[in-house]
């Protein structure tokens, strides 16, 4: 049933399972099972960073060199904009890949899944980086472009969902904190991502980074999530999936159960719309919009999504133990409500070209903002859906969510700008965006 609690090991001693001992619900986990769950949880934010890493690498590649490289043109708005299409493409992908994802994993297992997703990301990352370009192969170029792009949405479509609850049911304690980790991996990727051009950009004429320099950070991820894999391999399924089987209780049809009562699939779905509009804004489109029309250094808007992150990575874990005491959903809320409040000020100040206020209201809206919001979206999630779907549940909601908020997010901010020549109509597309996820929390079944 979507909108249930959590399912809790029914028994009043540990029970034996395939995994090892499982904890009675709501004890004091052993120190055989305190160890497993941090072995859990470093195995799935490890591998969220280096998948996150692979997702965002193509985001800033995209606003920065792939117009050039794959959709050369006499109008760069236009190459632009057609870079950003195929950035939404990955978007497009993510909740077929969610939904195979979560069938999988709801059927046969949290771990498998994500070993799969892990491996996935990086052969597709590793290719891009090995893509010839438009000025060598012609149109055949950004149509490969588009392939691997497509194949790193069905790998990111599993990710985060099925990260999420290997850390999460191996303990039935403070799950606000424990999530909050998997939420800071995701930024810590995106720092590694954008770090990756910020050494490239400063060290390399704009010849170099053109010719090869953009590729290393594509290729060396293979190194990255060979490491990823290999501490994946060594984590046990989680003691709730494992408990699930034993009381035979797992679903033939996780998909059409969960939809059957969609209330939970819709509130993720609108959440995550809300909160991804304005994030992709921020970390993509204002990227090329500071470049481009404001004319600052590449490095300073760099700069600030890296400070804005790094703040977000830090905080994260402060507001999942906040969500643990005061209810998800309440700074859920409080998070909608100031991205609508920010979204004038943000354009207002990278039309000033002022580093420090660029780099402050950055941190502001993704760092402050931003993190509380994704800080407790790991335990406000996981208590809307019963064990037997949740991997569904989660899955299909979020990423939905994600071709709108995040895929369609920096392609419709580009339109916009092109159709007006204005960034007032980009704000309030993220004012109604923080609108719709207001309506999710009001209709999510209650944690």
């Amino acid at each position: 049933m979507s909108g249930g609690a959590p399912v809790s090991v029914p028994a009043t001693t540990a029970q034996a399972g395939p995994a090892g001992p499982i904890e009675p619900a709501g004890s004091a986990p052993s120190p055989a099972g305190a160890a497993r769950a941090r072995r859990a949880l470093t195995a799935a934010a490890f591998g969220t960073v280096l998948e996150w890493y692979d997702f965002f690498l193509y985001g800033t590649a995209a606003a920065l060199v792939f117009p050039t490289l794959f959709f050369p043109g006499d109008d760069p708005l236009t190459s632009l904009l057609l870079s950003f299409a195929v950035f939404a493409t990955g978007f497009v992908a993510r909740p077929l890949g969610g939904l195979v994802s979560g069938y999988l994993g709801d059927r046969f297992g949290r771990r498998r899944v994500l070993v799969a997703t892990l491996l996935t990301m990086g052969l597709a990352t590793t290719l891009i980086g090995l893509l010839p370009t438009h000025a060598q192969i012609g149109a055949a170029a950004p149509v490969l472009l588009v392939a691997l792009r497509l194949v790193q949405g069905l790998a990111t479509g599993g990710e985060w969902s099925g990260a999420v609850l290997l850390a999460l049911e191996q303990s039935p304690l403070r799950r606000g904190l424990r999530g909050a980790f998997i939420s800071s991996a995701v930024y810590l990727g995106l720092i590694l991502g954008n770090l990756a051009f910020v050494v490239l950009v400063a060290v390399l004429d704009e010849p170099a980074l053109l010719d090869w320099g953009w590729r290393v950070p594509f290729v060396a991820s293979l190194v990255l999530v060979a490491i990823g894999w290999r501490l994946r391999r060594r984590v046990d399924e989680s003691p709730e999936f494992v408990a699930m089987l034993e009381a035979r209780r797992q679903s033939r049809r996780p998909v059409a159960e969960v939809l059957r009562r969609p209330r939970g699939v819709l509130a993720v779905f609108l959440v995550r719309v809300g909160v991804n509009t304005t994030f992709y804004v921020v970390s993509v489109f204002c990227l090329s919009y500071a470049s481009t029309v404001a004319g600052m250094p590449r490095e300073l808007t760099l700069t600030a999504l890296l400070a804005g992150a790094a703040v977000a990575a830090v905080l994260c874990p402060f507001w999942g133990a906040l969500g643990d005491r005061v209810r998800p959903r309440r700074l859920v809320i409080g998070a909608l409500v100031a991205f609508a409040v920010l979204a004038a000020p943000l354009f207002l100040v990278l039309d000033t070209g002022s580093a420090a206020l660029v780099i402050g209201v950055v941190v502001a809206a993704i760092g402050i903002v931003n993190s509380a919001a994704d800080g407790v979206q790991p335990a406000y999630f996981t208590a809307m859906f019963d064990t037997r779907v949740r991997y569904s549940g989660i899955s299909i909601g979020r990423e939905a969510g994600a071709i709108v908020g995040g895929g369609l997010a920096p392609l419709a901010a580009t339109a916009l700008l092109a159709w007006t020549g204005h960034w007032w109509p980009i704000a309030v597309m993220m004012a109604v965006a923080a609108g719709v996820g207001l309506v999710g929390t009001a209709i999510a079944p209650r944690e």
